[in-house]
């Protein structure tokens, strides 16, 4: 089972904040600890001292792990940083519900298999809508820009509105929030 994430992306995903504002509204509020790693596009940080208090989760007494059991360890809470992207990447999980056409509201079956192409076809209405502008109902992220708060699932925590005010105030744009699948990479 792949392990689960909340993401934060600018409300508008064609558009892509400089990350270094990003980066500086996160330490504001202190998400990120130590850098854990860094390549292109992708920094890595353990949770800081504010995560627990940003991220807020359902339930009376969550069990959280912030520090990994060994070198490939994934399953314990930390973020990351991804972008800018060129276009808008559309991140999707296992628990991905089937999303609806923005314009008719139809839903999309088998929508797996119709990710291969960047453009997908409405069984309802025949229009084509970019993978990234169906409504995904939080249960996708899309975007250029994504923070990613990594082992949380679905519907378990979301994040607190003065993370998503101080990310907007920081970059200038509204911010939205959703559920996926954790990153591939590391």
């Amino acid at each position: 089972m792949m392990n689960g994430s909340l993401y934060l992306f600018p409300g508008d995903p064609l558009q892509a904040p400089d990350t270094r504002a990003v980066l500086a509204a996160l330490a504001e509020l202190r998400l990120p600890g130590t850098l854990l790693s860094e390549a292109p596009r992708k920094q890595v940080f353990s949770a800081g001292e504010g995560f627990a208090r940003h991220v807020v989760y359902a339930g009376c007494s969550p069990y959280l792990r912030f520090e990994p059991e060994g070198p490939h360890d994934r399953d314990f809470c930390h973020l990351a940083l991804l972008g800018p992207y060129e276009t808008p990447r559309l991140l999707t999980g296992e628990n991905t519900v089937r999303p609806r056409c923005p314009h008719c509201r139809g839903r999309l079956p088998d929508w797996q298999q119709a990710l291969h192409a960047a453009r997908l076809p409405c069984p309802a209405c025949g229009r084509e809508v970019d993978d990234w502008a169906w409504d995904w109902r939080q249960h996708a992220a899309r975007g250029r820009v994504f923070v990613e708060l990594r082992n949380v699932f679905p519907g378990e925590a979301s994040p607190s509105d003065q993370l998503l005010s101080r990310l907007q105030e920081q970059t200038g744009m509204a911010w939205s929030h959703a559920w996926a699948g954790m990153s591939p990479e590391p």
